[in-house]
């Protein structure tokens, strides 16, 4: 795209920079206020983690326990749950 237009594309959704930056726009917070769910280590947690962001993963999709134990250090949430309904306990 760029070759024939000259113009760079702007890259949205998980784990880019500029979807972090767009939130952190439009709301007002920053990072250190910021919590991001997701149910897949490349992208959900990975925003999280890549941004200085709580990564919280939900063992309910796409990623497994063997999984998570089989990524590098980096690539782990900071949170795991079974599920989304357990995140009650930790908020309130």
């Amino acid at each position: 795209m760029t070759a024939s237009t000259g113009v760079y594309p702007t890259y949205f959704g998980k784990p880019y920079a500029e979807t972090v930056e767009m939130i952190e726009e439009i709301t007002a917070e920053g990072r250190a206020d910021m919590c991001i769910f997701g149910d897949r280590l490349y992208t959900d947690i990975a925003t999280g983690k890549n941004h200085g962001i709580l990564s919280v993963l939900v063992l309910t999709g796409e990623t497994k326990t063997e999984d998570v134990d089989a990524a590098e250090e980096s690539a782990k949430p900071d949170i795991l749950l079974g599920s989304l309904a357990d995140a009650d306990a930790l908020m309130f």
